[in-house]
Protein backbone atom coordinates (compact mmCIF):
# COMPACT_ATOMS: atom_id res chain seq x y z
CA UNK A 1 0.00 0.00 0.00
CA UNK A 2 3.01 2.63 0.47
CA UNK A 3 4.62 1.85 -2.68
CA UNK A 4 1.20 2.32 -4.08
CA UNK A 5 0.54 5.80 -2.74
CA UNK A 6 4.17 7.16 -3.24
CA UNK A 7 4.15 6.11 -7.11
CA UNK A 8 0.49 7.99 -7.09
CA UNK A 9 2.04 10.86 -4.92
CA UNK A 10 5.35 11.34 -7.34
CA UNK A 11 2.75 10.93 -10.52
CA UNK A 12 0.70 13.49 -9.55
CA UNK A 13 2.80 15.55 -7.90
CA UNK A 14 5.61 15.50 -11.20
CA UNK A 15 2.06 16.30 -13.37
CA UNK A 16 1.68 19.53 -10.63
CA UNK A 17 5.18 20.84 -11.18
CA UNK A 18 4.85 20.66 -15.16
CA UNK A 19 2.07 22.42 -15.41
CA UNK A 20 3.91 25.58 -13.30
CA UNK A 21 6.65 24.99 -15.57
CA UNK A 22 4.63 25.44 -18.76
CA UNK A 23 3.14 28.61 -17.82
CA UNK A 24 6.16 29.81 -16.33
CA UNK A 25 8.49 28.76 -19.81
CA UNK A 26 5.87 28.11 -22.43
CA UNK A 27 3.28 31.52 -22.00
CA UNK A 28 3.83 34.87 -21.89
CA UNK A 29 0.94 37.72 -20.62
CA UNK A 30 0.69 38.99 -24.02
CA UNK A 31 0.45 36.28 -26.21
CA UNK A 32 0.93 32.00 -26.55
CA UNK A 33 -3.02 32.17 -26.27
CA UNK A 34 -2.45 28.29 -27.58
CA UNK A 35 -0.54 26.99 -25.13
CA UNK A 36 -2.51 28.72 -22.24
CA UNK A 37 -5.78 27.19 -23.69
CA UNK A 38 -3.36 23.21 -24.13
CA UNK A 39 -2.68 23.45 -20.18
CA UNK A 40 -5.70 24.83 -18.71
CA UNK A 41 -7.90 22.09 -21.31
CA UNK A 42 -5.85 19.41 -20.30
CA UNK A 43 -5.47 20.32 -17.06
CA UNK A 44 -9.19 20.26 -16.17
CA UNK A 45 -9.37 17.11 -17.81
CA UNK A 46 -6.94 14.91 -16.25
CA UNK A 47 -8.72 16.43 -12.67
CA UNK A 48 -11.95 15.71 -14.20
CA UNK A 49 -10.75 12.06 -15.26
CA UNK A 50 -8.68 11.67 -11.56
CA UNK A 51 -12.15 12.66 -9.81
CA UNK A 52 -14.19 10.22 -12.15
CA UNK A 53 -11.95 7.27 -11.34
CA UNK A 54 -12.79 6.97 -7.46
CA UNK A 55 -16.72 7.74 -7.79
CA UNK A 56 -18.77 4.92 -5.95
CA UNK A 57 -20.47 3.74 -9.41
CA UNK A 58 -17.18 3.66 -11.18
CA UNK A 59 -14.98 1.74 -8.36
CA UNK A 60 -17.96 -0.36 -7.88
CA UNK A 61 -18.32 -1.51 -11.57
CA UNK A 62 -14.90 -1.03 -12.21
CA UNK A 63 -12.88 -1.83 -9.03
CA UNK A 64 -9.53 -2.20 -10.27
CA UNK A 65 -9.53 1.93 -11.12
CA UNK A 66 -8.26 4.28 -9.07
CA UNK A 67 -5.77 7.16 -8.32
CA UNK A 68 -3.03 4.93 -9.33
CA UNK A 69 -4.20 4.80 -13.23
CA UNK A 70 -5.30 8.16 -13.49
CA UNK A 71 -1.74 9.44 -12.25
CA UNK A 72 -0.03 7.69 -15.14
CA UNK A 73 -2.96 9.46 -17.30
CA UNK A 74 -1.82 12.70 -15.98
CA UNK A 75 1.67 12.98 -16.38
CA UNK A 76 1.32 11.22 -20.03
CA UNK A 77 -1.18 14.13 -20.75
CA UNK A 78 1.55 16.46 -19.53
CA UNK A 79 4.30 14.69 -21.68
CA UNK A 80 1.94 15.09 -24.58
CA UNK A 81 1.04 18.71 -24.12
CA UNK A 82 4.78 19.70 -23.97
CA UNK A 83 5.52 17.75 -26.84
CA UNK A 84 2.81 19.74 -28.76
CA UNK A 85 3.85 22.81 -27.56
CA UNK A 86 7.91 22.47 -28.29
CA UNK A 87 6.39 21.59 -32.20
CA UNK A 88 4.71 25.30 -32.11
CA UNK A 89 6.48 27.95 -34.91
CA UNK A 90 6.51 30.90 -32.48
CA UNK A 91 9.82 30.36 -30.55
CA UNK A 92 8.80 32.61 -28.55
CA UNK A 93 6.24 30.59 -27.29
CA UNK A 94 8.41 27.44 -27.42
CA UNK A 95 11.97 28.06 -26.11
CA UNK A 96 14.81 25.66 -26.05
CA UNK A 97 15.48 23.13 -22.95
CA UNK A 98 19.25 25.20 -23.63
CA UNK A 99 17.75 28.36 -22.93
CA UNK A 100 15.31 27.56 -20.23
CA UNK A 101 18.41 25.90 -18.24
CA UNK A 102 20.45 29.03 -18.51
CA UNK A 103 22.99 27.17 -21.31
CA UNK A 104 22.19 29.91 -24.02
CA UNK A 105 21.44 33.12 -25.09
CA UNK A 106 18.67 35.06 -23.89
CA UNK A 107 17.77 36.69 -26.91
CA UNK A 108 14.74 35.47 -28.37
CA UNK A 109 15.10 33.54 -31.88
CA UNK A 110 13.11 34.28 -34.61
CA UNK A 111 10.34 32.31 -36.31
CA UNK A 112 12.54 30.80 -38.93
CA UNK A 113 15.40 30.12 -37.45
CA UNK A 114 17.69 27.02 -37.87
CA UNK A 115 16.64 24.86 -34.87
CA UNK A 116 19.10 22.92 -32.93
CA UNK A 117 20.80 19.28 -34.69
CA UNK A 118 18.98 18.32 -31.36
CA UNK A 119 15.92 18.56 -29.33
CA UNK A 120 14.78 17.14 -25.44
CA UNK A 121 11.80 15.75 -26.74
CA UNK A 122 12.62 13.67 -29.39
CA UNK A 123 15.05 12.24 -27.18
CA UNK A 124 12.46 11.79 -24.38
CA UNK A 125 10.39 10.67 -27.11
CA UNK A 126 12.65 7.80 -28.03
CA UNK A 127 13.71 6.88 -24.80
CA UNK A 128 9.58 6.50 -24.04
CA UNK A 129 9.48 4.66 -27.08
CA UNK A 130 11.92 1.78 -25.96
CA UNK A 131 10.30 1.66 -22.48
CA UNK A 132 7.44 0.74 -23.82
CA UNK A 133 8.39 -1.73 -26.70
CA UNK A 134 10.92 -3.37 -23.79
CA UNK A 135 7.73 -3.65 -21.60
CA UNK A 136 5.35 -4.98 -24.36
CA UNK A 137 8.29 -7.78 -25.13
CA UNK A 138 8.21 -9.02 -21.38
CA UNK A 139 4.59 -8.88 -20.80
CA UNK A 140 3.79 -10.89 -24.15
CA UNK A 141 6.78 -13.78 -23.22
CA UNK A 142 4.66 -15.00 -19.94
CA UNK A 143 2.95 -18.05 -20.01
CA UNK A 144 -0.71 -16.99 -19.83
CA UNK A 145 0.07 -14.60 -22.92
CA UNK A 146 1.79 -17.43 -25.36
CA UNK A 147 -1.49 -19.64 -24.09
CA UNK A 148 -4.02 -16.80 -25.71
CA UNK A 149 -1.37 -16.61 -28.68
CA UNK A 150 -1.16 -19.97 -28.94
CA UNK A 151 -4.72 -20.74 -28.02
CA UNK A 152 -3.90 -23.35 -25.12
CA UNK A 153 -6.44 -22.07 -22.68
CA UNK A 154 -9.80 -23.65 -23.89
CA UNK A 155 -9.69 -23.94 -27.81
CA UNK A 156 -6.59 -26.13 -28.19
CA UNK A 157 -6.11 -29.44 -27.55
CA UNK A 158 -3.64 -30.91 -24.67
CA UNK A 159 -2.12 -34.07 -24.73
CA UNK A 160 0.02 -35.87 -21.74
CA UNK A 161 3.45 -35.45 -22.37
CA UNK A 162 3.94 -39.28 -21.81
CA UNK A 163 3.51 -41.78 -24.28
CA UNK A 164 0.52 -44.92 -23.67
CA UNK A 165 2.32 -48.43 -22.56
CA UNK A 166 1.18 -51.36 -24.59
CA UNK A 167 -0.98 -51.73 -21.25
CA UNK A 168 -2.68 -48.76 -22.49
CA UNK A 169 -1.59 -47.13 -19.33
CA UNK A 170 0.58 -43.70 -19.31
CA UNK A 171 4.32 -42.89 -18.28
CA UNK A 172 4.35 -40.78 -15.83
CA UNK A 173 4.87 -37.34 -17.21
CA UNK A 174 4.63 -35.41 -13.63
CA UNK A 175 1.25 -33.58 -14.99
CA UNK A 176 3.13 -31.74 -17.80
CA UNK A 177 0.86 -31.23 -20.50
CA UNK A 178 2.18 -29.68 -24.34
CA UNK A 179 -0.25 -28.05 -26.79
CA UNK A 180 -0.83 -29.16 -30.39
CA UNK A 181 -0.74 -26.38 -32.75
CA UNK A 182 -2.40 -26.83 -35.81
CA UNK A 183 -1.80 -24.18 -38.45
CA UNK A 184 -2.52 -25.77 -41.56
CA UNK A 185 -5.93 -24.26 -42.05
CA UNK A 186 -5.33 -20.96 -40.70
CA UNK A 187 -2.73 -19.43 -37.67
CA UNK A 188 -3.49 -18.20 -34.77
CA UNK A 189 -2.99 -14.91 -35.60
CA UNK A 190 -3.60 -12.19 -38.51
CA UNK A 191 -0.72 -11.60 -40.70
CA UNK A 192 -2.52 -7.72 -41.64
CA UNK A 193 -2.97 -6.72 -37.68
CA UNK A 194 0.72 -7.78 -37.16
CA UNK A 195 2.35 -5.79 -39.86
CA UNK A 196 -0.05 -2.99 -39.86
CA UNK A 197 1.38 -2.25 -36.09
CA UNK A 198 4.32 -2.53 -37.75
CA UNK A 199 4.21 0.22 -40.15
CA UNK A 200 2.23 2.55 -37.36
CA UNK A 201 5.67 1.38 -35.58
CA UNK A 202 7.68 2.74 -38.01
CA UNK A 203 5.99 5.89 -38.37
CA UNK A 204 5.90 6.46 -34.91
CA UNK A 205 9.65 6.14 -34.60
CA UNK A 206 10.31 7.97 -38.00
CA UNK A 207 7.78 10.88 -36.14
CA UNK A 208 9.77 10.87 -33.28
CA UNK A 209 13.48 11.20 -34.94
CA UNK A 210 12.47 14.37 -37.34
CA UNK A 211 9.90 15.84 -34.10
CA UNK A 212 7.67 16.89 -37.79
CA UNK A 213 10.55 19.41 -38.79
CA UNK A 214 10.27 20.06 -42.49
CA UNK A 215 12.50 22.37 -44.36
CA UNK A 216 11.19 25.88 -45.73
CA UNK A 217 11.44 26.61 -49.20
CA UNK A 218 15.12 27.24 -49.48
CA UNK A 219 15.93 24.09 -47.63
CA UNK A 220 18.58 26.08 -45.46
CA UNK A 221 16.70 25.58 -41.75
CA UNK A 222 14.11 23.68 -40.39
CA UNK A 223 11.33 24.94 -38.99
CA UNK A 224 7.94 23.24 -36.83
CA UNK A 225 4.46 23.40 -38.19
CA UNK A 226 1.26 23.92 -36.44
CA UNK A 227 -0.63 20.45 -38.37
CA UNK A 228 2.01 18.56 -36.14
CA UNK A 229 1.20 20.66 -32.54
CA UNK A 230 -2.65 19.64 -33.61
CA UNK A 231 -2.01 16.40 -33.86
CA UNK A 232 0.10 15.92 -30.72
CA UNK A 233 -2.68 17.80 -28.76
CA UNK A 234 -5.25 16.08 -30.18
CA UNK A 235 -3.35 12.42 -29.04
CA UNK A 236 -3.66 13.82 -25.70
CA UNK A 237 -7.03 14.22 -26.05
CA UNK A 238 -7.66 10.66 -27.60
CA UNK A 239 -5.92 9.35 -24.62
CA UNK A 240 -7.79 10.77 -22.17
CA UNK A 241 -11.56 10.10 -23.68
CA UNK A 242 -10.47 6.18 -24.12
CA UNK A 243 -9.13 6.05 -20.80
CA UNK A 244 -12.75 7.70 -19.01
CA UNK A 245 -14.65 5.16 -21.39
CA UNK A 246 -12.83 2.56 -19.65
CA UNK A 247 -14.06 3.78 -16.68
CA UNK A 248 -17.91 4.21 -18.14
CA UNK A 249 -17.86 1.36 -20.47
CA UNK A 250 -19.02 -1.03 -18.12
CA UNK A 251 -21.77 1.19 -16.89
CA UNK A 252 -23.16 1.43 -20.35
CA UNK A 253 -22.52 -1.91 -21.77
CA UNK A 254 -24.01 -3.94 -18.79
CA UNK A 255 -24.19 -7.09 -20.68
CA UNK A 256 -20.51 -7.47 -21.60
CA UNK A 257 -17.60 -8.87 -19.86
CA UNK A 258 -14.85 -6.44 -19.07
CA UNK A 259 -12.82 -9.27 -17.01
Amino acid sequence: FTALLSATAVNYLLSLVAIVLFYVYYTHPEGCSENKTFISVNMLLCIGASVMSILPKIQESQPRSGLLQSSVITIYTMYLTWSAMTNEPDRRCNPSLLSIIGYNSTTIPTQGQVVQWWDAQGIVGLVLFLLCVLYSSIRTSNNSQVNKLMLTSDESTLIEDGMPRSDGSLDDGDDVHRAIDNERDGVTYSYSFFHFMLFLASLYIMMTLTNWYSPDSSYETMTSKWPSVWVKISSSWIGIVLYVWTLVAPLVLTNRDFD
